[in-house]
């Protein structure tokens, strides 16, 4: 702030400067604490949110590069899933250059190492065959050289109750993902099939 002095002996305007005073800076103080109040939920939300999208986004990329693997390397690939540990990987199955089998034992590519969820996010419920479960705690989803694969509906949360389900289509082996849990997708398919069949009736 400038306080402006008028000189009447040299005609010259001078300018005084003023520092701020307590009472304006407790009012500036107290209107940032207000915005920071108003603010952080938000910007927390919004960062809970973006560690859920980028997460869905990397276990999809896995699937579609296990789906890709199988049909260019004519052999079934897998991605697994450890609900209890919130970890998945990427198993290519490659098999061994000297016998031409594959080793589960061989050293493992950089894509292919384990990678574990943020704190904040869990593998919230899961639907699979029976033959894919393992010890109740791990799920497999083959891939096979025809582009197909075994079925998935996989719904991942966070703390702020947000959910995103990935579902793996049998027939394709590709991805959908859709916004809450796995009953919800259900019944969006549901609706979506009544709504084809009710526009085929017509």
């Amino acid at each position: 702030m400038r306080h402006h002095a008028f000189s009447p002996c040299r005609g010259q305007v001078l300018f005084v400067r003023k520092g701020m005073t307590f009472l304006e800076l407790l009012t500036v103080i107290t209107i940032l604490a207000v915005l920071m109040g108003v603010t952080f939920p938000t910007l927390r939300a919004f960062n809970e949110k973006n560690k859920l999208r980028g997460t869905i986004r990397e276990i999809v990329a896995l699937i579609k590069y296990a789906r890709a693997e199988a049909i260019f390397g004519q052999r079934m690939t897998e991605v697994f899933f450890d609900l209890e540990k919130r970890q998945f990987w990427l198993d290519l199955r490659e098999p061994d250059p000297r016998t031409g089998e594959y080793n589960p034992k061989r050293k493992k590519r950089q894509l292919e190492q384990k990678r574990t969820l943020h704190q904040d996010l869990w593998f919230d419920e899961v639907t699979a065959y029976d033959t894919n479960i393992i010890r109740d705690k791990i799920v497999a989803v083959d891939f096979y050289p025809d582009g197909s694969a075994s079925p998935l509906l996989l719904t991942v949360a966070n703390r702020a109750g947000a959910k995103l389900t990935i579902e793996v289509i049998k027939s394709t082996g590709r991805a959908e993902v859709t916004p809450g849990t796995i009953e919800e997708k259900r019944a969006a398919n549901v609706a979506q099939q009544q709504k084809i069949q009710g526009a085929l009736a017509r």
